[in-house]
């Protein structure tokens, strides 16, 4: 045996500094020069909780810069830094997400407190569900759907109706007056959202317009130089005021009805 693996088998069976001859493993062995150091990593601070909202939000800003055919579960989920199975925890389907899409779109629109008469709060209310579809072009078919029937859209939808049965609407004078500003707000939206290209078109077609022999089509080149001098919302006021006032020609009570003074007659 060499003076090596004696000294080794002397010094395990003696702890190598004489006691009992147990090895104490109660003390830290000192590494190898081999072994690398140990480097302490700071922990992570923990991810807080996927909730909902969270979910709702990113998929909304989705939608917002991309249009809603770039959303998708797995779109949302990389967004997120999330797996799908992590979004399905919360919504079933691509579907029920849109609907709580448009529902937060509602929930976010800013509705004026009642002030002035029945066409002064109808105004209002249109106006305010405008901007807010303003603030979310891309969600235009999404709030046409099944979100309309969420908590906010079933409160403006309630909010419309009181106002015209609070001017003594009938049931079906006051749906049918909902039902026009509906179809009026639904169209204006669609037209506000048109893509870049139909913009171009729009563009385009004006030119023609103003290009057209004026013997052949006086009313079109005498209109043509007011078309697009307006801003959307600007257009969209002018005409929802014509809109109320068709609605209050056609469909408002008598007592609803603004007095008309006729004009003095002359001599």
């Amino acid at each position: 045996m060499s003076d090596l693996n004696r000294a080794a088998g002397t010094a395990a069976a003696t702890g190598a500094g004489g006691g009992t001859g147990l090895i104490d493993l109660g003390q830290p062995v000192p590494q190898p020069p081999w072994a690398e150091p140990r480097i302490r990593r700071p922990r992570r601070a923990a991810r807080p909780p996927l909730g909902r909202d969270q979910i709702v939000e990113a998929a909304l800003a989705i939608v917002d810069t991309e249009g809603v055919d770039a959303l998708s579960l797995r779109r949302l989920a990389d967004r997120l830094r999330v797996t799908p199975m992590s979004i399905y925890w919360h919504v079933r389907d691509k579907a029920e997400l849109l609907d709580l899409v448009g529902q937060a779109v509602f929930l976010e629109m800013e509705v004026p407190p009642a002030r002035g008469d029945w066409r002064k709060q109808l105004r209002d209310v249109h106006v305010a569900m405008f901007a807010g579809f303003q603030r979310h072009p891309n969600t235009g078919e999404i709030l046409v759907g099944r979100a309309r029937y969420g908590s906010g859209g079933i409160t403006l939808f309630e909010r419309i109706l009181t106002i015209l049965r609070g001017a003594g609407f009938a049931p079906d004078a006051a749906w049918d007056a909902y039902h026009e500003l509906y179809l009026f707000t639904l169209g204006s939206m669609t037209s506000a959202s048109r893509s870049p290209e139909f913009r171009e078109t729009q563009r385009q077609g004006l030119v023609y317009m103003l290009s057209l022999p004026e013997d052949r089509f006086p009313s079109i080149r005498a209109v043509a130089p007011v078309i697009g001098r307006r801003t959307v919302e600007e257009q969209f006021e002018v005409e929802l005021d014509v809109t109320i006032a068709g609605i209050e020609a056609r469909l408002a009570p008598p007592a609803a009805r603004r007095e008309r003074v006729e004009a003095p007659r002359r001599a």
